[in-house]
């Protein structure tokens, strides 16, 4: 590389491999990295948080900013006061306005963890597991206007296993994401980035899980269950309702057919999983979060509540 300068937006834990891995790379300067503001968190709001990528920008020694919104008076003029070359930009959490993309003469490179067109948007990781993907993967694309539209300039993919959750696959692409952000920008200093447009008639969109998705119906098949538990894991979690009683499902297993009404606790394994009958199939639930409470064995939350084989959830 040839001194490239770099302004790096990003805001959670997935874009610190990014992060680190341009701080590590030879002819790179980061000018600054900017990120969301800090919020407060606890029960009673007391704890006030930075996030991820603010954290290890001060660990690496970079410059932090922290705009409520890019749009905030005179954030731009900072920018351009950088003279930046490009913008590495990996889950920053907002649009960047088509004037403050200009200000990067070489591109703003996007980190974008699904196999583009197919989950455009904020949760595509959670959604391949979800729909049953049989691969996934992270793809590195120029940015423009509307949103994970931008042209491709590297790919890389890589099968989902069955049993995969969503916080280690995050882990794998974002290291993955990290390798391919490097190597496309080392391309772009050196003028030998090739771009492939997105066949936009063929994009599908990752929105956010809603309540309502995230609900556990026993009355739906075991294996979509399975897989709506799995792209949940470990947050927001999907959860089911035992009369006024809120439940998270932390693990579940799938498991064998049963001739029992969806919801029944079926039967108890040694390990202290219980099995739950499901509109076909079941599900071995291993381990659950009351509404307001710690995580606990399935079988401790069943026990707490005098439940047995044969009460139906």
């Amino acid at each position: 590389m040839s001194g490239l300068r770099v302004v790096f937006f990003g805001t959670p834990a997935f874009a610190v491999p990014s992060l680190q891995a341009l701080a590590a790379a030879s002819g790179i300067k980061l000018l600054a990295v900017v990120t969301r503001p800090d919020r407060a968190r606890g029960r009673g709001q007391e704890r006030i948080e930075s996030p991820p990528v603010a954290m290890a920008a001060t660990t690496l020694g970079i410059p932090v900013l922290q705009p409520a919104r890019p749009s905030q008076v005179g954030f731009i003029d900072q920018l351009t006061a950088l003279s930046p070359d490009a913008f590495a930009v990996v889950a920053y959490g907002h649009l960047i306005p088509d004037a403050m993309l200009a200000l990067a003469r070489h591109g703003a490179w996007n980190v974008h963890p699904s196999l583009l067109p197919r989950w455009r948007g904020p949760a595509p990781i959670h959604r391949a597991i979800w729909s049953g993907d049989d691969r996934t993967g992270v793809c590195i694309i120029r940015l423009v206007a509307e949103m994970d539209a931008g042209p491709v300039a590297m790919r890389s993919d890589l099968p989902l296993g069955p049993r995969v959750k969503r916080g280690e696959l995050e882990g794998t692409l974002a290291a993955l994401g990290a390798d391919l952000l490097v190597r496309t920008l080392d391309r772009v200093a050196h003028g030998t980035v090739e771009l492939t447009e997105q066949d936009h008639r063929t994009a599908t969109y990752a929105g956010m899980f809603s309540e309502a998705e995230r609900q556990i119906v026993w009355e739906q098949p075991a294996v979509g269950l399975d897989r709506l538990i799995r792209a949940l894991q470990p947050v927001p979690g999907g959860w089911c309702r035992i009369g006024t009683e809120r439940l998270k499902i932390i693990n579940a297993e799938l498991g064998e057919p049963v001739g029992a009404a969806p919801g029944t606790l079926v039967a108890k394994r040694t390990d202290g999983g219980w099995q739950v009958a499901c509109a076909s199939g079941s599900l071995w639930i291993i381990s659950v979060q009351p509404e307001g409470k710690s995580a606990m064995p399935m079988d401790a939350f069943v026990n707490g509540r005098r439940l047995s084989a044969g009460s139906v959830l």
